[in-house]
């Protein structure tokens, strides 16, 4: 059964998840230069690395090419974590409203499952989401308010059935003045 159970790994493993637009990025840069034993990296910055400009196409692609992509990304996440010697942090997804089906999808493969031993959900509500996409206009984001409702029950009930299924920890952070904060006690707490 895939799932990492490992409670004595030398360094653990985050996938920092949350909606588009919820405010990961925001909350990383935040905490960034208070905790120099972890190591930050962007899972969409990783993956235009890999692709260039086809990037913006990633969601059109083929089931099975986004796939291999996904698990090429998570090799090249085990070398950084390799070569950094620290705790990882990756500003990641574990769901994703699929411009190309309308319908949203679980991204997170089972090589993920073996991979993380943490996922901290960045939490919120459909008015907050809704607020940062309309004001971000550097992305395409869905700004149907029903549509980001639905992103966020679903992202919400994944990131509650790995743990029970996998044994992966799962800790929730509301999105807030206080989010940087708790997001620092849950990476420096052993």
């Amino acid at each position: 059964m895939p799932g990492n159970t490992i409670t004595d790994l030398p360094h653990r493993r985050f996938c920092f998840t949350g909606v588009r637009g919820v405010g990961k990025s925001t909350v990383i840069n935040r905490i960034r230069s208070s905790v120099p034993d972890i190591k930050f990296v962007s899972g969409s910055d990783l993956l235009y690395e890999m692709m260039g400009e086809d990037y913006k196409h990633f969601e059109y692609l083929p089931e099975a090419e986004k796939f291999a992509l996904r698990i090429k990304l998570n090799d090249l996440l085990q070398t950084i974590q390799k070569d950094a010697a620290k705790d990882l942090v990756v500003d990641s997804h574990l769901t994703v409203f699929n411009l190309k089906t309308h319908v949203i999808d679980t991204i997170f493969t089972d090589k993920d499952l073996e991979f993380y031993t943490d996922i901290i959900l960045l939490d919120s509500y459909p008015e907050k989401i809704y607020d940062h996409r309309i004001r971000d206009v550097s992305k395409k984001r869905i700004v149907d308010k029903e549509i980001i409702a639905k992103e966020l029950d679903f992202e919400r009930r994944i990131a509650s059935e790995i743990p029970e299924k996998y044994g992966i920890r799962c800790h929730v952070i509301q999105m807030g003045e206080d989010a940087a904060l708790n997001l620092k006690k849950i990476l420096t707490i052993r």
